[in-house]
């Protein structure tokens, strides 16, 4: 049993044609897909910012520490002479 979709569909091909209605479903496939893979990308960036922030942050903390460390080292140097 078809529903009243189906026939809206199988009117609009009997009344314009094959091709076009194919055309029009192809073309709203591919909005559809590009739509769907801008919102991917969108979480993908999120994420990204996410984690490139706590990278940054890890290698701020690394940098003092190595500073800190270097600073050490120095006074050590000038204890021995």
């Amino acid at each position: 049993m078809l529903c009243s979709g189906s026939f809206d569909i199988l009117n609009a091909i009997s009344i314009v044609g094959f091709p076009i209605v194919a055309a029009i479903a192809c073309a709203w496939y591919c909005k559809y897909s590009s739509d769907q893979y801008r919102a991917e990308v969108k979480d993908m960036q999120k994420d990204h910012k996410e984690e490139i922030a706590g990278i940054t942050e890890a290698l701020n903390n690394n940098t003092l520490v190595v500073q800190k460390l270097i600073d050490k080292l120095d006074n050590i140097g000038e204890c021995k002479k």
